[in-house]
């Protein structure tokens, strides 16, 4: 439900005629502009569900994967989480590495792991150059996102 993951649900109603859309994050239904993207993709004729879901917590995603409906099974994943906590590497703190690590590596670990069984034609993950390039005060983001790029590699 943050920018990215909008930005995406728009495209995929409106450019794909995707129908139904399960959107996660840790705010779910509260996290700001859910209610007008809900109405937003509603009237442009798919049905949303927000839900709060920390994908982090393996347990949380496991039972969120277990309500999908056998009627409009999950086909398609599309990881786009990702927190910033900057810090030079002298400054690099566990805290900081933790909480950019966990909504992008573990999340998507566990996205990997419980969708084997499902009939998936698409498993998207959202990395970014800062892996390969690296940015200022970004070891932590560009650990994670080299973590996506792997685990991509591993899936194909």
């Amino acid at each position: 439900t943050g920018g990215l993951g909008r930005i995406l649900a728009r495209h995929l109603v409106t450019h794909h005629g995707a129908k139904h859309l399960l959107l996660t994050s840790r705010s779910g239904p509260n996290a700001p502009g859910t209610q007008e993207l809900t109405t937003e993709l509603t009237t442009a004729g798919a049905h949303i569900t927000i839900t709060a879901c920390d994908t982090s917590d393996r347990e949380a995603t496991a039972r969120l994967l277990n309500t999908i409906p056998a009627a409009h099974p999950l086909t398609a994943v599309i990881h786009a989480a990702g927190t910033l906590n900057d810090a030079t590497l002298h400054n690099l703190t566990p805290h900081h590495i933790t909480q950019v690590l966990h909504p992008k590596t573990d999340a998507a670990h566990h996205l990997h792991e419980l969708t084997q069984n499902h009939p998936l034609t698409h498993f998207i993950l959202f990395s970014s150059i800062a892996g390969l390039i690296g940015n200022p005060g970004q070891a932590n983001y560009a650990a994670a996102n080299t973590y996506l790029d792997a685990l991509a590699h591993h899936r194909h």
